[in-house]
């Protein structure tokens, strides 16, 4: 869009320009009487006023090309959005899952969630949604995003990391118990899970406010109710009993 943005800004100077050359060509007498007898002013408004005319169709064409790229940048924007937010939903269920389960927490059980979320944070905060107005509203929403959630929501991913310290820390202590020596808790990693369950809330809510937002702004282009209530059913509260009900199958 930036790229577009300049396109457009140059190429309405110049077609400025020689629309004012070819007007001043075309009034008689404006130069008084050419010295040039080989290079008519007729020959100047046609060069001219030729290149005016191809130069307006390229800005007509930046900008109908810079109308399309900003909607397929609202639409890029909004995409990642929603799918950060199904994968910080598929980590509050996994924790949900795990807290319930004490004894099988495994530290590895939410890297992938982790770096899915990351890359799609960088994609939002590295989009180059540049609109022609300053004032414009999406393009808060971004900043806000860029400036407020950002921040938050990596705080959090980060968190979900000490999940791994905290599984190896409960093995270290499950085996200095055993060996007889007495020190440290093997509780560490369902305190951190029932933390990270508190802790998610936030994300989740901002997203989810940002992602009302730019649907409303778009002029519900993207029906986000019905995406969100479509991401919360597609996840089963317990997914035990969605495998049993599976299994049970014929």
């Amino acid at each position: 869009m930036r790229t577009n943005l300049k396109t457009i800004k140059v190429t309405a100077w110049f077609s400025l320009l020689l629309v004012v050359i070819t007007y001043l060509i075309s009034i008689k007498g404006v130069f008084g009487e050419s010295e040039l007898k080989w290079l008519p002013d007729t020959f100047l408004l046609a060069v001219f006023g030729g290149t005016f005319a191809s130069m307006l169709v390229v800005l007509i064409c930046e900008i109908a090309k810079y109308i399309q790229n900003r909607e397929s940048t609202e639409t890029f924007l909004f995409s990642h959005l929603y799918f950060l937010y199904g994968q910080l939903y598929v980590i509050k269920k996994n924790i949900e899952f795990m807290s319930a389960k004490e004894d099988r927490v495994h530290k590895d059980a939410l890297s992938q969630l982790i770096a899915n979320s990351e890359a799609e944070m960088n994609a939002i905060f590295f989009t180059d949604y540049f609109p022609y107005r300053k004032n414009n509203a999406i393009l808060s929403e971004k900043i806000s995003y860029n400036t407020n959630a950002y921040p938050i929501i990596q705080q959090f991913l980060q968190n979900c990391r000490l999940l791994q310290i905290a599984v190896l820390t409960d093995k270290i202590a499950i085996t200095q118990h055993e060996m007889g020596n007495n020190v440290g808790t093997d509780d560490n990693a369902i305190n951190v899970l029932a933390k990270l369950l508190d802790q998610i809330q936030e994300p989740l809510s901002l997203l989810d406010d940002l992602l009302t937002r730019i649907d409303q702004l778009c002029h519900e282009r993207y029906n986000w109710v019905q995406i969100k209530d479509d991401v919360i059913k597609r996840i089963p509260d317990n997914h035990t009993d969605a495998l049993e009900h599976f299994l049970e199958k014929k």
